[in-house]
């Protein structure tokens, strides 16, 4: 297991494991905060632009049903000519917010060169539970192996991303999938909820212990067969950066360092921009790359 960034934290045991106690509850919440991204609002402003300028630029079918829950929907960019390789992107928001839509801006990363992009929302917590929403993602899954071939995907050549609770959900998915998931990239995500469930997200969340066990990746021994790409952004908290690191090591990589992201302009800016390392990244893992 990799040695975690230790900074005010101490170390203490916890059942087999090792785990960052913070010496005040403020300090355990601002690891799963967004306190230290700088202009927050503004970047919540330039998000919401970047959706709504790729919604008005690229084809998009909105809010396709793949389940019963009215929040079983997905919205997709399709792709132009011949079928490409499908993109499948998760979104965070701590498992309890956010939606589809305001990710929009990831087409353009994407869809010009020959991908088909699907951005998919899920049943949200608390009034969800954690299996709720890895049953969703994984159902959301089932549809695009046999319906994504009708908007430019090729259902063969399927992978995925996602950040933050996106990340955790990607590793989840990817865990004993086979063949069918091939490649994926966890961004900047939450892969012990311990920790979690001691902060101020769990006040909502209410995580239990069976859950914290059952949906923990650092928790457990993963059978993880198709690449998975694990970043974080450098200027993420020492929780976000250690557990990605954590996590690499589990399956044998190493975690790749986005200098300069944060937990916003990890997906806005170098999973969404063409130029970006990242993307780059993710692209060349798609087979669309040289």
């Amino acid at each position: 297991m990799a040695k975690p960034i230790q900074t005010s934290a101490d170390r203490i045991g916890w059942g087999d494991r090792e785990i960052v106690e913070f010496p005040t509850q403020a300090a355990l919440d601002e690891q799963f905060s967004l306190d230290r991204v700088k202009n927050l609002d503004a970047l919540f402003a330039r998000r919401a632009q970047a959706a709504e300028q790729a919604r008005a630029r690229f084809e998009m079918v909105p809010a396709i049903s793949y389940g019963p829950h009215p929040d079983h929907r997905l919205n997709i960019f399709p792709a132009a000519g011949e079928p490409g390789p499908v993109q499948v992107f998760i979104h965070g928001g701590f498992w309890r917010s956010l939606d589809a839509n305001l990710f929009s801006f990831l087409a353009p990363g994407f869809v010009p060169f020959g991908a088909t992009l699907v951005v998919i929302d899920y049943p949200l917590m608390p009034v969800a539970r954690m299996s709720d929403v890895v049953q969703a993602c994984q159902m959301s899954l089932d549809w695009i192996a046999g319906n994504i071939g009708r908007y430019g995907g090729d259902p063969d050549r399927v992978f995925m991303s996602g950040n933050s609770a996106g990340g955790q959900l990607v590793a989840e998915l990817m865990d004993g999938a086979g063949q069918r998931i091939k490649g994926g990239a966890a961004l900047s995500g939450v892969f012990d909820l311990e920790p979690v469930s001691r902060s101020f997200q769990n006040d909502s969340l209410q995580l239990t212990p069976a859950e914290i066990e059952r949906y923990s990746p650092l928790n457990r021994a993963l059978r993880i067969s198709a690449p998975l790409l694990v970043a974080v952004g450098g200027r993420e908290t020492e929780t976000f950066i250690d557990q990605s690191a954590r996590l690499a090591e589990q399956i044998g990589t190493k975690a790749m360092i986005v200098p300069e992201a944060d937990h916003i302009t990890i997906v806005l800016d170098a999973l969404a921009d063409p130029a970006a390392e990242l993307n780059r990244k993710v692209r060349q893992q798609m087979g669309l790359m040289a």
